[in-house]
């Protein structure tokens, strides 16, 4: 069926009832850690008040693995991708590898520039928050805009065995006011409530795979289909990206949580029993016999070092004594607590507290990441840093910055994860390199090695702009010449001016 005959909502709502479960697992998940994340109710956000947890540890473990992954998925100021050419391709522009490098090295700070210019980090992290709690989300970035989070609660999805989407519906609230005017004028049966913008509008994005195995758009608001929202696009091109954090071959996602609600539960439980116990062993109350000569106001209005008539004896406290229960309730939350630090990394001490992080530390927590978390980070680097690079390179293209030809000619190859952290390896291995070749070669080193070659390989390993800094083969060669021809001109005039002097000589 062509996607303008289909309907965005009827589809919508067919398939959110094959998300609920999802919905509800992730509703469990976040009422133990983050309730904001994902509340009870969807259309009142703004205004619910929140179930408040009687602990914090789960919120603590959901914000410190995600500010982990974030730092190792995309280290500050650093490219957490590299770009590489194919050496055929690169055999044929007939280009040192260095100055290749160098320019994709250039390519890779731009495409980190837009990133951090446009939001990204902050949307990601709400993103991965989000994974941990829910399994699922949803980024979108346009060519134009920031990038966005949709959460769970806001699409509904369906894949294929091999995990490609076949269809994607999103819906989102908008006002009328915010519509542009061609899409105003194309809504022609709204209430007076839906046009001055007290009530919104449901927008539906629809995304659906065609024969041909491109995905196609379009969006719809109270069944009208928007004029020029219609687009055809690639897997690698589309701007909407599913990312699953643990992804089972099913429609949705699994979360990092879910697999230890269990203890999570218990850890709450007993902390509200921990507290509440205590609070009732903290209160007071005086009793007093009933043929006292003590009145009950006097005691109630006595302060500290007042003197009243009666006797000790008459009075009584009454305190709830459950020393021996809360203590073993203590006793057992304290193992829970020490668990969920260790499942939420909080016990971690890899990473140093310093401003600047070397590409070491973030390697050794990208490591300690894949232990602790069964391959997640690799799975991440695939279903969202690739995606994310694709689609910040077409941004660039789109804005002039980089020239579509020069994409086509190099074919680039993306390298994301640990691997993309090798930039410091490679270094050791050059320099490695070059002491052998100097001990092997001696004086004739420089006879064998391209020094200006091998200075931008280096400089690249370690991430230095070496635009201006290294003379050009071209700059090398003019020097050269303009010696040669001084030395010529040198050559040429010497026996003039040896017979000058001669002259002189002889006529003194």
């Amino acid at each position: 069926m062509n996607i303008e005959q289909m309907s965005a909502s009827k589809i919508y709502k067919k398939l959110s009832d094959k998300r609920q479960y999802f919905i509800d697992r992730a509703k469990d998940a976040s009422a133990l850690t983050i309730p904001q994340l994902y509340p009870e109710e969807v259309t009142d956000q703004e205004t619910k008040t929140y179930a408040t947890p009687f602990q914090s540890l789960g919120a603590r473990g959901v914000n410190n693995l995600a500010n982990k992954i974030i730092l190792t998925l995309f280290p500050p100021a650093t490219a957490f991708f590299k770009f590489g050419i194919n050496p055929l391709i690169l055999k044929k522009l007939k280009k040192g590898e260095g100055e290749v490098d160098s320019a994709l090295q250039a390519l890779e700070k731009g495409i980190v520039e837009e990133m951090e210019h446009s939001q990204l980090r902050s949307t990601l992290v709400d993103m991965l928050k989000q994974l941990i709690v829910g399994g699922s989300s949803l980024i979108h970035v346009p060519v134009d805009d920031d990038p966005r989070t949709i959460p769970l609660a806001r699409f509904v999805c369906k894949r294929s065995k091999t995990k490609k989407i076949l269809t994607l519906c999103i819906q989102e609230q908008v006002v009328f006011q915010e519509l542009d005017k061609a899409t105003q004028d194309q809504l022609t049966d709204l209430t007076e409530k839906e046009r001055d913008g007290s009530k919104e509008l449901d927008l539906y994005t629809l995304i659906q795979r065609n024969d041909s195995g491109k995905l196609e758009v379009i969006q719809e608001i109270k069944g009208n289909k928007i004029e020029g929202t219609k687009g055809v696009y690639t897997d690698k091109t589309l701007p909407y990206v599913f990312v699953p954090f643990v992804d089972r071959g099913q429609d949705y996602g699994r979360s990092y949580v879910e697999d230890f609600i269990g203890d999570l539960r218990s850890y709450e439980g007993l902390r509200k029993s921990i507290l509440e116990a205590a609070a009732e062993a903290a209160r007071l109350i005086y009793v007093l016999k009933p043929n006292s000569v003590l009145d009950v106001n006097e005691l109630q209005r006595a302060n500290s070092g007042d003197v009243l008539l009666g006797n000790p004896d008459d009075v009584g406290v009454v305190q709830a004594d459950k020393r021996l229960e809360v203590g073993m309730a203590t006793s057992e939350s304290e193992v829970l607590r020490m668990d969920l630090s260790t499942i939420f990394l909080l016990d971690s001490s890899v990473r140093r507290n310093a401003e600047r992080v070397t590409a070491e530390e973030i390697r050794r927590v990208s490591q300690e990441l894949e232990v602790a978390l069964g391959g997640i980070y690799s799975t991440l680097a695939n279903v969202l840093q690739e995606p994310l690079v694709q689609l910040y390179l077409k941004r660039l293209v789109k804005k002039g910055m980089i020239d579509q030809s020069f994409l086509k000619e190099i074919k680039l190859e993306v390298t994301t994860g640990s691997a993309a952290l090798g930039r410091g390896t490679e270094f050791s291995a050059l320099t490695a390199f070059t002491d052998f070749a100097q001990s092997a070669l001696g004086e004739q080193f420089g006879s064998f090695m391209k020094v200006p070659e091998l200075l931008n390989r280096a400089a690249t390993s370690l991430d230095v702009n070496t635009a201006e800094l290294i003379k050009t083969a071209d700059e090398l060669i003019a020097e050269q010449e303009a010696q040669k021809q001084q030395e010529m001109a040198l050559a040429a005039t010497a026996p003039a001016i040896n017979a000058a002097a001669k002259q002189e000589e002889q006529q003194g």
